[in-house]
Order: C-alpha cells, then structure tokens, then sequence
C-alpha cells in the first residue's frame, strides 16, 4: 500500500510538471520527523534537480531506514507542488506503532551476570526513564553492534576466548513485542597482563608517557582501557605535528599462566604543517574575527589540541549555533584546516508588555547584539518600567581590541527599584580594562561610580532609618573569569567561575570590601544515554567586610534567578531586625547557594529545553542565619530575543514573614 502512495505521489508530479522538464528543489519540507534525518538518510537537499525517480527512490530508502530503527509499520508518502520556479517536495512520514523489546535472554554465561551484559545494549527491556529517553524500543540495524557490546564486557574483563551465536529477535507483530536470545558458546578463562611496552618514539618520553596509560601489568586485561591508551598515542603524536599517526597492539598470549603480553606501536607517519586556514559559512562574521580565536596558522606545525581548543574557543563565543574544524589532507605533509560556521542569531530589537506577580505590569524595549556588523563588538541599550522599577543602561564591550589579546567595556544606568522595605534609586558608570591571560583564564580592573538615594523606607523599626542615608560610592572593580566550557549558550561539558572583587573607599561614602562567586559545572551524557540529558551544578558565593561603611543597599540578599534560591521574591532572604513585627531586612555579610539542575531537550520548539532544579541558599549577618530552599522546573529557549527563562518554583521551608514568588520570567540571563 505505502509504494501505491508513493508512486501515485510522484506520477501525478510528473503529470503536473512534465517528465523532461527539469526543477529544482526549491522547498523540502517534512512531516512527523525531523528535515533533517531526511536530508541525512535520503541525500535530497534544497536546491538539487527534482525528478520524480529520485523522490520515490527516496522515499523507499527513508522507510527502509525506518524499518530497520525498529518503525516496522513505517509508512511514508511524498508529495510535490509546484512553488515559484521549482518544486516544493514534501514527506509524510506515519512511523505507527514501535517494537517493544519484551525480554532479553542470555544462555550460557556464568562468569556474567545478565545485568552486565544488558548494561550497555540498545535493544533492551525498557527501564524507568524509557517514557523519556525512547530505551526499551526494538532496533534491529543495532542488533549486530549489540553482539560487539556483549563480546565487549567480556573482553572488559579478561575473557579473550568467549564465543557467542548471532542474537536471535524474535517479532510479535500483534503485540508490537520482542524477544531477543544469546547464547554464549564459550567463555573460556580470564587472563591477566603480564607484561605491557611502547615501542620506541622519536621525540617522546616514554616514561613518562607510560603513567598516562590505563592498562597496567598485573591488571586483568581490559580492553577498554587498551583502546583510550591507543588513543592518547595519536593524540600525543597529533599534538607534535603528526596528525595522522596509527597506534596499533600487538598481543602474546600464553595460555597456560592465562597471561597476556601487550607491545603498542606507533607509525607517525609524516610531520603535518599548516598550508591554509579556510572559513565558510560566516554570513556576518568577519573572517579576521574568527582567525583571532583559532590557535593554528599557515606555517604552524598541526597540533590536534589547538585544533580542539579552536573549535571550543569559537562555539564559546555565542557568535555561532555551531563550529567544526577538519583538517584535508592536500599532500605528504600538509593540511587545510576548514573552519565551517553556522551563524547564530547575535542581535535583537525587542518591545513587549511584561507581568510579574510583585512587579506587576511593565513595558520594556532593548536594542542588543553580541557581534555588531560581525566585528565581534556587543552593546545593549535597555529600556525597562515597571509599576516597581525602571532600568534603563547602556553597555558596549570590545572583547578582542583590534584581534589583540585586550577587552574593554564600559557602561552607564540609571535604576530604580521597589524592594519590599525600601525604595533605591541608583545611577552610575563603569569602564573596564582585560586581558585573556591563557586560553581559558581572562582577567579585568577598572573603576566604578555610582549614586544611590533611598526612599519609602519608613519603618516601625526607627533605629534602622539611619542605613537609609543616601551616598555616593567610588570603588576599583576586577574580575577573574575561568571558563573552559563547549558552548555559550547551552554547555555540554567543562567548568566555568568568575570571581567578582569590589573595593568601595576612593572617594564617596562607601568603604567596603566586597567578593562574588559565579561557579558551575556541566556534564552532559548524551554517550552514555544516548539521550541528550546534560547535569549541572552551580554555586554561588559572596563576602562583604566593613572598612567604615556598608550601606544597606551593598550588602547581601538572597531570592529569585538574580540572587539566587528562585521561589522567593528578590533579594527578599535576608537577615532581619527584631522585636518591631514583621522586621526589616537589613541585609547580610556572608552568602551562598547551591543549585542542582538537570535539563532534557523539548521538542516543541528549536533549542528549548526543559529543566529541573533544586536550590539551597543560606546567609548570615548580625548574629543571624537564614536558610531556604526550593524545587521546581524551567523552560529554557535561546529564542531570537535572547535566552528566555519560564521558571515555576515552589519554597520548601518559607517562613510566615517571607515574599514568595512561584513563577518568574527572565530574558538574557544564562548563568
């Protein structure tokens, strides 16, 4: 029936537009999946000729290709329209009702247990998370890669004479299930390392190279362990220029001590030089600014962790939705590198309507863009107002002053907001002085000058109304930032920290001493999961020591995505003033947060995501301590606008006196 559809489709294509004429592919549009496994699977892209031959071929291998991932009712239909001057191609894709793996069977193993074997197989039984990760659905195309992982987790484990049958699945089409069936022949004895060498390399300290490998004499061979000490050769022999090096085992086996001796050899080949560095895709971008974030040059030897610091160092930017680096081989001993980018969406002109349950109504405007005419330059001018506060500032920062290793950024506000005691009117400047100190460590000073009336402060607590003094604050400002992660936006992988130092006393009112952390981690287990599931960790700290006069603005507060332990209205955790009712908060000296968040991907729009958190907040000053905690869930989207955040919380161990806040919306925030 699917190949009367999808003959009937192209016949009537070929009716429509005339068998000879020729059109191009000017739309390739899809229906229940994604265009992009389309143009994978099928090779029909954008802009090719259209013949009706070439569609219904790829409709064929696109239900094929489904069968095999498990879709056995895969039906697909496609569908041309004339558009313009081509063809609008269009696939339907009905994927039906997939195999459920019922169980998975082993016989013959009895130095494994079935838990092990199972642990890293693609077609098995269903576990918990399967709702969310798609696991437990039959993939017959991996059932010859699942022997390998069988036959893996014995080798693993020093077992190098197992034998095992082809598995056997085994389909029930009415209940959409099945079973799969190994059977282990043999699995013989397990043997141990006897002996372990590297074979002599020019340039290389061997010893030295040696307490890198995972593989050790004595050990119970492992043979994922032989495969990342093969690995760290080439990659040590890439990084001294050979960028295509082969490292291959070599294996005595003796059977009767059930030991193995293990020889690794390298052939480096030739030593690789740099011919040219060539950039495409950069619609915006000026090629010098992406050169200056790429640590290999025509005449540089090749080195494979330039190469991977390059591609990291430029997806760190925020400039592009993604980055690769591959190097062409163009003779005996050089290479092209070709840098291929997918520009992101770096600017925005935004103007709405806002709501927030303290806030109330707000409209706003901005005008932003991280790479200004693709120099790499960013500013952003923010017009914000509120039934509580305005905001209106603007910034501009040279992260790279001409390709030099230099920042400059510098900046001017004008605040006010309604906090629950009191009222701040702030303004103030900023300019700033850096430079990237190595490839992942930047560093800044400059000077900061502000000033700050209050209001609305009138209290039952009179001893307090004196911190209401207004003043002004001239203070030396410097940050040292740390941030090694693989993506702006979205990190996968990597650690970033930013230390924030403030000296309040050069002039002004204020005389303080003021520090800020901003740390997180990030793991992704997309490998592991085969799901792109990424955990993080985040922590916030902060300090602020007395030198003459903190004012109460200065100090530290907790509450909300600014200041951490969302739930909670802003920056109301706080130490309070006693014996007046509810109290004042009068702020505190030492702060900090923990945030445990783990985020899957939503399909409902591109780069949305949906994350759950938990938080834990404490801080301490005058004598008190206060501790709050809270959970909830966030919709992330790297929209056109900038990131936005949806974040709905619900406090844990909120006190009587505390402002709660269940749902918050920010916009270009990512910490």
């Amino acid at each position: 029936m699917l190949k009367r559809v999808a003959f009937v489709s192209v016949i009537a294509a070929t009716f429509l537009y005339g068998a000879a004429q020729p059109n191009k592919i000017v739309t390739l549009s899809t229906k229940g999946i994604d265009e992009a496994k389309v143009e994978a699977i099928t090779g029909i892209k954008e802009g090719e000729e259209y013949s009706p031959a070439k569609v219904q071929a790829a409709a064929r291998k696109l239900e094929e290709a489904l069968k095999q991932a498990g879709y056995v009712d895969a039906k697909v239909s496609v569908a041309a329209k004339k558009k313009n001057n081509g063809v609008k191609v269009i696939f339907n894709v009905d994927k039906g009702e997939p195999i459920k793996v019922r169980k998975v069977t082993f016989i013959g193993n009895k130095k494994l247990s079935d838990k092990i074997l199972k642990e890293n197989l693609v077609n098995k039984e269903g576990g918990f998370f399967s709702w969310l990760t798609g696991g437990g659905e039959a993939v017959p195309s991996q059932l010859e890669y699942d022997l390998a992982r069988v036959r893996d987790e014995y080798l693993k484990r020093g077992y190098l004479d197992v034998e095992i049958d082809k598995p056997l699945m085994k389909t029930d089409f009415a209940s959409k299930s099945a079973e799969v069936t190994y059977t282990i022949r043999h699995e013989g004895p397990q043997y141990k390392v006897s002996t372990l060498r590297v074979e002599p390399i020019p340039g290389f300290n061997m010893k030295e190279l040696q307490k890198e490998f995972e593989l050790k004499p004595g050990q119970v061979f492992d043979v994922s362990k032989l495969r990342h000490d093969l690995k760290l050769l080439v990659e040590k022999a890439a990084d001294k220029g050979y960028a295509f090096a082969n490292a291959q085992p070599r294996f005595r086996k003796n059977d009767d001590t059930r030991t193995i001796d293990v020889i690794y050899s390298v052939d480096l080949g030739e030593k690789i030089k740099v011919n040219d560095v060539k950039i495409s895709g950069n619609t915006k971008t000026k090629d010098h600014v992406i050169r200056r974030y790429i640590y290999l040059a025509p005449g540089d030897t090749f080195s494979l962790t330039d190469l991977k610091d390059s591609q990291a160092e430029l997806q760190r930017t925020g400039f592009f939705d993604s980055v690769s680096i591959i190097p062409k081989k163009i003779g005996d001993n050089k290479v092209d590198l070709d840098v291929n980018v997918d520009e992101a969406q770096t600017g925005s002109i935004t103007a709405g309507i806002s709501y927030g349950s303290y806030d109330g109504f707000g409209i706003n405007a901005s005008l932003s863009d991280k790479n200004f005419l693709g120099t790499g330059i960013g500013y952003s001018l923010n017009l914000m107002r509120s039934n509580k506060s305005y905001n209106y500032g603007f910034s501009i920062i040279d992260p790279r002053v001409f390709d030099s290793l230099y920042s400059l950024s510098l900046g001017a506000y004008l605040q006010k907001y309604e906090f629950i005691d009191y009222t701040k009117k702030e303004k103030g400047a900023y300019v700033s002085l850096g430079r990237k100190l190595t490839r992942h460590l930047h560093a800044s000073i400059g000077y900061n000058y502000a000033s700050v009336d209050y209001s609305d402060y009138e209290t039952a607590d009179e001893d307090y109304n004196f911190d209401y003094e207004s003043y002004k604050k001239s203070s030396l400002i410097s940050a040292i930032t740390f941030d090694n992660t693989d993506d702006y936006f979205t990190p996968r992988k990597g650690y970033y920290a930013k230390l924030n130092l403030e000296y309040a006393g050069l002039g002004g009112d204020a005389e303080f001493f003021k520090t800020k952390l901003k740390a997180a981690a990030y793991k992704g287990l997309r490998k592991q999961l085969d799901y792109d599931l990424i955990l993080r960790t985040k922590l916030r700290l902060g300090y602020i020591a007395d030198k003459g006069f903190v004012p109460r603005a200065e100090r530290l507060y907790l509450g909300g995505s600014s200041y951490g332990v969302r739930g909670f209205s802003t920056a109301s955790i706080s130490p309070m003033s006693e014996g007046y009712g509810e109290g004042v908060r009068i702020g505190g000296t030492k702060s900090g947060v923990v945030s445990l968040e783990a985020s899957v991907p939503l399909s409902l729009v591109r780069n949305m995501r949906l994350t759950g958190f938990v938080d834990y907040g404490i801080i301490e000053g005058y004598g008190q301590t206060e501790k709050r905690s809270s959970v909830g869930a966030q919709i992330e989207w790297r929209s056109p606008f900038g990131p936005i955040n949806l974040i709905f919380a619900k406090p844990l161990n909120d006190k009587d006196y505390d402002r709660t806040s269940t749902f918050e919306f920010t916009i270009g925030s990512k910490f």
